[in-house]
């Protein structure tokens, strides 16, 4: 489980889509339950999603209500941090640190150069 967060949490594209596609099903949930438009059941997905929570609609049926307790729940403990979690890892990514492969060829190329000036690679550096 902690895996499959990881995987989600580090793909933004994939957090959009599983934003996007509850809406759409808490939107067609809140129009089938409350016998509205699917229209109004974006409009009430969307601004329930966002915590904006207007009052204009509200499921007023028990299957309704139990619609918006599981949404309202999923985005703002499921999405919400997900995003969150996700920018604040790109602004800490450090995107200057080396790759193994420059770090092995920098290791490489020191010896390299420390043999030709015949520099003991094994006793300790001298304290400057």
């Amino acid at each position: 489980m902690a895996k499959m967060l990881l995987y989600v949490a580090n793909r933004f594209w994939l957090i959009l889509t599983i934003y996007i596609i509850s809406i759409f099903a808490s939107a067609w949930l809140f129009s089938h339950f409350e016998s509205k438009s699917y229209v109004d059941g974006l409009w009430w997905s969307v601004v329930t999603a966002l915590t904006i929570g207007y009052g204009d609609l509200s499921p007023a049926s028990i299957p309704g209500r139990i619609t918006g307790v599981v949404f309202g729940h999923f985005w703002i403990f499921g999405i919400i941090p997900l995003i969150i979690g996700n920018i604040i890892c790109r602004l800490l990514e450090d995107r200057d640190k080396f790759t193994h492969e420059e770090q092995e060829w920098q290791e490489r190329t020191l010896k390299a150069i420390a043999q030709k000036l015949r520099i003991d690679c094994d006793e300790a550096p001298p304290d400057f």
